[in-house]
């Protein structure tokens, strides 16, 4: 039996922020429940894919979050939320070239937004950060 389901705008919204407080609350294993159900929902939804792969990474799984951040811009080559997160990935793996490349795409997509605010805010951060080289 297939079953057909219409959540409301207002229904998604509530169920991302079940899955923004599960993950905040580092109940990953939920958080990601919530948010396979909502891809089942919605499955050309970048934003969903991001927030997986936000979970990914609060778990330190990069390769995954990678994955999800990457699935986010095939479906939508001009999220700045995926940008913004990819940038920090990059960051968080010590490449700073790419981290500035997709931080500074970031920015040009989504110049007075929250994505925009959040590739800004990391530019500055890669502007000061240094990084140990391996003995």
């Amino acid at each position: 039996m297939a079953w057909n389901v219409n959540a409301s705008n207002e229904e998604i919204g509530v169920l991302m922020e079940a899955a923004v407080i599960y993950r905040d609350s580092q109940k990953f294993t939920e958080a990601r429940e919530v948010l396979e159900g909502v891809r089942a929902l919605l499955p050309k939804s970048d934003a969903v894919q991001v927030a997986l792969g936000v979970v990914c990474f609060q778990q330190g799984d990069f390769a995954a979050a990678a994955r999800h951040y990457h699935l986010a811009l095939e479906l939508n080559p001009q999220s700045a939320y995926a940008y913004a997160h990819l940038g920090e990935l990059d960051l968080f793996q010590k490449d700073k070239p790419k981290a500035v490349e997709h931080l500074k795409q970031a920015v040009k997509l989504d110049p007075q937004g929250t994505s925009g605010k959040l590739a800004r805010s990391l530019l500055q951060f890669a502007d000061v950060i240094k990084y140990k080289e391996m003995a």
